[in-house]
């Protein structure tokens, strides 16, 4: 049943998505074409249309959520001999896998515009692949910091979204409409800022160049005068168990009551 639920994901939501990676290529193009006459900024333009490609889809795929599970379509959807948990998982994991498909379709096209971008401005692609290599010979620890980033990308909205949806969407908050699951993300936002601010006090911190894990807190580097790169990886264990009882709370609603409108 789970393979027929994303099969008939992927037909509802494919148009739509189709037609919204359409508009960004073509945007994308207009703007190479002005980097011809108009110099690097058109291009620069080009790549920032690129960057957002994701996360407009990921909030596609929210706003769809909400509406195929508690607006249109939701008494269809809870029509099938399915529980509400297996629904939020799979609708959870289509979710994730287009947007990682959507993901990489970024990097791709990131990629060809730093390449044109290079050849605008008469940089020779072997020399720029060389300082590339460079600069990762001399900071070993950005490779680790920017899968870490990549990973978080993909996961931390739709997983913060779609149970945003689910819990803002029962009891008291299902009388404001799209409102509750908007009030339920922002406290969800508000609490993981907090938490965050509290993780400058929190050991360990992660060094951008090295690599190393030290057990010291960003505020000993900061009152010590250290002036490496770190971040505190708490922020990072913070946002995981946030995320974790969201996910945990959204399914546990969903699987024992959905209240449709």
């Amino acid at each position: 049943m789970t393979a027929t639920i994303l099969r008939h994901e992927f037909t509802r939501t494919i148009r739509p998505i189709l037609v919204i990676l359409g508009l960004a290529v073509l945007v994308m193009l207009l703007g190479d074409l002005l980097g011809l006459f108009f110099g690097i900024l058109g291009v620069v333009f080009a790549g920032l249309v690129v960057t957002l490609m994701l996360p407009v889809i990921q909030f596609f795929l929210a706003i769809d959520f909400y509406r195929s599970s508690y607006g249109q379509g939701a008494r269809l959807t809870h029509s099938l001999p399915v529980t509400g948990r297996r629904l939020f998982w799979t609708k959870t994991l289509y979710a994730l896998l287009m947007s990682a498909l959507v993901g990489l379709l970024s990097l791709l096209l990131l990629f060809a515009h730093i390449i044109f971008g290079l050849n605008l401005v008469g940089v020779d692609l072997a020399d720029a692949y060389a300082d590339v290599q460079l600069f990762f010979y001399y900071v070993p620890g950005a490779w680790p910091a920017i899968i870490l980033g990549m990973a978080l990308a993909l996961f931390v909205p739709i997983l913060s979204m779609f149970p945003s949806v689910v819990i803002g969407s029962g009891g008291w908050a299902r009388r404001l409409g799209f409102g509750g699951p908007v009030i339920v993300f922002v406290a969800y936002y508000l609490t993981t800022q907090v938490l965050g601010a509290a993780s400058f006090f929190i050991p360990p911190v992660y060094d951008f160049v090295t690599a190393d894990v030290q057990m010291v807190s960003l505020w000993h580097n900061v009152t010590n005068n250290v002036d490496e790169p770190v971040m505190p990886l708490s922020a990072v264990v913070i946002q995981l168990i946030v995320l974790a009882i969201l996910t945990v709370w959204a399914s546990r609603d969903m699987h024992s009551k959905v209240e449709l409108r």
